[in-house]
């Protein structure tokens, strides 16, 4: 398969770095010889042929193709090489010692002369091809448009009496249809149907269509199956023919456009357009001109397998799901009854056609397949067969699926396909990353700059629309932010298919069961084999030679499990042999595997774009990876053991991504030079050291493409003198997310730290700030100023010497603020800053915080006062935490605060008024028996007291509304009295272990908690010897970790643990 991308190198090849190559030379016959090659390929690639001699012919072609482009690649490096040698060989050589001097002088080894016989061998061998075509009597043309299987054209009747599994979908789409709330301000309204291939898409619709409770509603049906080629001309006769129910001979737009307007004047139409691919706005609009003649209320189903076009067409979508295994397994069982009786199917057949439906995945197009061959034969040795076998092998289902994906893959891009097609090297059910598989893509040149986006852009567009087209979906195992995709197994065969020889997936590798005709390979390796899959022995030395594998371009070792656990399954021996089999290595993934080091030769990959060391053991790199000029992703992620980088990673220009172990305590060696990599787009970590020749602040400054998340770390090793005049970090603008770490509190050098910080001002894109170990006095003025305009979360942490806090009450973006260790602070004033009284006249009018949601205040031991707020402040403010804050003696009126929870704040004695508070925890030491003078809590829910003081009476809760939870704990109470006035509307009890109490109120029960309570008393009880004589009442028993939910209008009595003692108790 011809690959997209390589068409730029041929135009490079004159003169790759704006000179002529000293190095190796192309002629212009040579030149328009490989251009030649790539022509051949094009007219070739999107037709099929059927003789065996042109099949190989092209073969070869391929082939030659691809070792054509690997010289024009060694000829680039080789051109980079003696411009890069001249600048710093001699700097390199004499900062380096022993071995390494070595490895670095033979970074700049070259052979010209090798160079020119591959390109003489190359033109030679496309001479004998050209040659061969003449003899073929081969031209341009030659050969069949490929042709695959195509579904049968559905139709507005109904192919099947039954719906499984749709019901409410159903519903739910003849309510958008029949609605007039859904009337848009036209004539017609849209209603998109959207899911992937063989979810039942056409089915559903099919049955909608036919549904009576239509009748009445439209005077017209119409229903146009459109497919791939959305011809307008076409589609406008096929309305034509469906509003006259007669053939129509029109070929002009205007006589067609007549003749639907007429039709449907004055009449509300219901209008199917089955299949639809087309994204374009001009052709759907242009097709839609004759329908505004209808009657509004009428309505448009279009079906469509690309939520890219259904959100074209209207803002409500209805997209159709995968059906759950039973729903699978009604669809399953009556295509393996084909009408005959049910009772055929005894329990074991109905136990082993389960198995096969949940194969199906939710598919109903795979569990009609399924059901198919189940029906060849009702018993159940045949049954077993079909559960034990592989399903997607077997040639009926291939027969029944195939077709309806296929088209689907066809209406792909080219370049879309050979991403798709490079997922079949993961296993079924594996979990993809986005930015894994887009930069595997990029290491391929599936995807090239356009002149408006760059190529990893175009990459994750690529991805995208995989994702809207259902090659690819969300994993419901992952949240937002670590959003995670999956491929429906029917998907997963389909690209297997569709790759062919090109790609190969083994569980065992040794060199001898690689596929020699393989482009892309994965090991994957089974249970049995977890170990076994990196043995190189010696009898394979046989096959270590540059010509078995010439065209290997992807290497993985890939995890069978389903999720990322971090485990090592692999062990890799001797991997020098495998860097001198496969030079021609676009993507080396060894993750999670036990490799310790990498050899020299590693360097020898000078094609190499993607190397990912993941989950390794590995401790240092060697200075020959610094040769690879071409890579642009270096995983070093979950590295622990890494202790250096190479002195030479500044020579990797093209490094966009260097993912580094994230781990508070990594000490690492990071070498001076950094600052060269000036494409660098993904670096988490950057650590500063104290060592001679490792790298410093002046390194960040041409880093300006670094994008997501930056943790600075070893600031203190960072001198005021050492900071530059030119901006650090303010150019920045694509980083989200920034960490500042000291590492550790140096009172000494408190102005240097103030100096640097202030030095790190961020771009005022940023969104979050996290500030840690800082021991300077004062925090920048930035950081509450318009330059952190889009600042959402900020974390200052461990900031001891920090005797204010910096203005953030204006920040219109600030969400999440969290204070944490800032041990000097003793006062808070409204903005948090103690220059706030020097503000504007207008100061007192502003909104201080007006967007803040969560502030949460940790182990402030010096604060002792909050001062009050205005009733416009914190307008957004729902979480208040205050833990460990022993001076604190009030809190300000907070309006909007639903939930508060104090620990450990003994000094704090009262509550203000919180009207809109839901939720109460108090632990530790708190004065309980102040803070639950409570005034009016209109909204409260819960009560939850986890404190150490003794509890005394809760009768002054008695003016709170009803609250549905209250939790005690043994240390809070010995005796309570004042029960029997609580405001309890839904109380119950759990956890008690040395104490039957009953609770006996009207009303609901839901939750009570006393944890663990000894000799607990409730006011004035009323004791009941037996269960009878709780009368009408209900009797519920509940363990000691358990939780109940109890509904009812009847006196309700609870019995908790099992205690020796028991004490009933009465509620009034």
């Amino acid at each position: 398969m011809a690959r997209c991308g390589g068409e730029r190198m041929v135009d490079e090849l004159r003169d790759p770095f704006g000179r002529a190559s000293e190095a190796v030379a192309l002629d212009g016959a040579e030149i328009d010889g490989l251009r030649r090659i790539r022509a051949a390929l094009r007219a070739a690639e999107e037709r099929v042929v059927t003789d065996d001699f042109v099949r190989l012919w092209l073969r070869e072609l391929e082939d030659l193709e691809r070792m054509a482009e690997d010289v024009l690649e060694e000829l680039e490096f080789e051109a980079l090489r003696a411009s890069r040698l001249e600048r710093f060989k001699l700097q390199l050589l004499r900062s380096s010692a022993g071995k390494r001097k070595r490895e670095l002088s033979s970074l700049f080894s070259s052979s010209p002369d090798r160079l020119n016989r591959k390109i003489g061998k190359i033109m030679e061998r496309y001479n004998d091809l050209a040659r061969d075509r003449d003899a073929l009597r081969l031209r341009s043309s030659d050969g069949e448009r490929r042709r695959e299987p195509s579904p049968l054209t559905p139709t507005s009747c109904l192919t099947k009496c039954s719906l499984h599994g749709r019901e409410r979908d159903k519903k739910q789409v003849i309510k958008l249809l029949l609605s007039d709330e859904y009337n848009c301000q036209g004539v017609y309204s849209v209603v998109p149907i959207v899911g992937a291939a063989g979810v039942g898409k056409t089915s559903l619709v099919q049955h909608i269509y036919n549904d009576e409770a239509l009748r009445s509603k439209f005077d017209m049906k119409m229903w146009v199956w459109v497919c791939q080629e959305f011809d307008v001309l076409k589609l406008t006769r096929k309305l034509a023919e469906e509003a006259t129910e007669s053939p129509c001979g029109f070929a002009e737009m205007n006589q067609l456009h007549r003749i639907i307007a007429k039709r449907l004047e004055g009449k509300r139409f219901l209008l199917v357009l089955d299949d639809v691919w087309d994204e374009s706005l001009v052709r759907w609009t242009s097709l839609l001109v004759p329908l505004k003649s209808a009657a509004p209320g009428s309505r448009i189903v279009v079906t469509t397998r690309s939520a890219k076009v259904a959100r074209m067409m209207a803002f409500k979508i209805h997209q159709l799901g995968y059906l759950t295994d039973t729903t699978c397994w009604s669809v399953c069982r009556d295509a393996a009854l084909q009408d005959r009786d049910p009772s055929i199917i005894d329990d074991g057949l109905i136990s082993i056609g389960k198995s096969v439906a949940a194969k199906c995945k939710g598919l109903p197009l795979a569990a009609n397949a399924a059901g198919s061959v189940l029906s060849i034969a009702i018993d159940r040795k045949h049954w077993e067969t079909v559960e034990q076998s592989d399903l997607w092998a077997n040639n009926e289902v291939i027969d029944h699926t195939l077709p309806a994906l296929l088209v689907s893959y066809n209406s792909l891009q080219k370049p879309l396909k050979h991403c798709f097609s490079y997922c079949s090297l993961f296993p079924k059910e594996y979990v993809f990353r986005k930015d894994k598989l887009v930069r595997l893509w990029l290491a391929q040149g599936f995807a090239a700059a356009d002149g408006e986006s760059d190529a990893e852009d175009i990459a994750c567009r690529y991805f995208h629309n995989l994702v809207e087209r259902f090659f690819l979906q969300q994993s419901p195992s992952y949240d937002h932010n670590e959003q995670r995709y999956v491929m429906h197994d029917l998907y997963h065969e389909l690209a297997e298919y569709v790759a062919a020889d090109e790609y190969s997936r083994i569980e065992r590798f040794t060199l001898s069961n690689v596929n020699g005709e393989a482009r892309h390979l994965s090991l994957t390796p089974s249970e049995t084999h977890s170990h076994e899959i990196g043995e190189f022995h010696a009898s394979n030395n046989k096959y270590m030679n540059e010509s078995q594998y010439p065209g290997l371009r992807t290497l993985l070792v890939v995890q069978r499990t389903k999720h990322d656990d971090g485990r090592k399954t692999s062990s890799i021996q001797k991997p020098s042999v495998l860097f001198k089999a496969f030079v021609c290595l676009r993507a080396l993934d060894l993750s999670n595997t036990d490799m310790e080091g990498l050899p020299n030769s590693i360097g020898e990959l000078i094609h190499l774009r993607y190397l990912s060391l993941e989950n390794t053991k590995i401790k240092c790199l060697p200075e020959s990876i610094s040769s690879l000029f071409k890579l642009h992703t270096m995983n070093l992620k979950c590295c622990n053991y890494l202790s250096e980088l190479p002195q030479g990673i500044k020579f990797l220009a093209n490094l966009r991504h260097l993912e580094l172990p994230r781990v508070d305590n990594w000490n690492v060696y990071m070498p001076c030079g950094i600052s060269e990599l000036t494409n660098l787009q993904t670096m988490h970590t950057i650590k500063f050291t104290s060592d001679s020749g490792s790298c410093g602040i002046a390194d960040l400054v041409n880093l300006d493409n670094l994008r997501g998340e930056l943790c600075i770390s070893g600031i203190e090793n960072v001198s005021k003198e050492q900071i530059a005049t030119e901006a650090i970090m303010k150019n920045k603008g694509e980083l989200r997310k920034l960490v500042l770490q000291w590492s550790h509190n140096d009172s000494m050098f408190a102005n240097d730290a103030s100096s640097v910080l202030d030095s790190l001002q961020p771009h005022p894109a940023l969104e979050e700030l996290i500030i840690m170990g800082f021991f300077g006095v004062k925090f920048p003025v930035w950081m509450g100023s318009q330059c952190s305009f889009k600042l959402s979360f900020l974390e200052l942490k461990d900031c001891r010497n920090c005797k204010e806090l910096p203005s953030l009450g204006l920040l219109p973006c600030l969400k999440h603020l969290f204070i944490n260790l800032l041990t000097s602070i003793k006062h808070v004033r409204r903005m948090l800053s103690s220059g706030d009284h020097t503000s504007s006249g207008d100061f007192q009018s502003r909104i201080a915080f007006p967007t803040l949601e969560t502030l949460k205040f940790t182990d402030m031991e010096s604060w002792e006062h909050w001062d009050e707020t205005e009733a416009t402040d914190f307008p957004c403010l729902r979480h208040l935490t205050i833990l460990n804050c022993s001076k604190l003696t009030g809190l300000p009126k907070l309006l909007a605060l639903v939930d508060l929870r104090i620990k450990n704040c003994e000094c704090l004695l009262d509550l203000p008024s919180f009207p809109s508070l839901q939720c109460i925890k108090m632990e530790g030491f708190c004065r309980v028996n102040h803070l639950l003078q409570l005034p009016l809590f209109s909204q409260l829910e819960m009560l939850e007291l986890r404190c150490h003081k003794k509890l005394i009476s809760l009768r002054k809760l008695q003016h709170i509304s009803p609250f549905h939870s209250l939790r005690l704990r043994k240390e809070l109470v010995q005796k309570v009295s004042g029960c029997e006035v609580l405001p309890f509307q839904n109380p119950s009890v759990q956890d008690s272990q040395k104490t039957w109490t009953f609770l006996r109120c009207a009303g609901q029960i839901l939750e009570c908690n006393v944890v663990a309570c000894t000799d607990l008393t409730f006011g004035q009880t009323n004791v009941h010897s037996s269960e009878e004589e709780i009368g009408n009442g209900v009797i519920f028993h509940i363990g000691q970790d358990e939780a109940v939910e109890l509904v009812s209008c009847k006196p309700v009595w609870v019995q908790i643990g099992q205690p020796e003692e028991v004490e009933i108790i009465c509620i009034d």
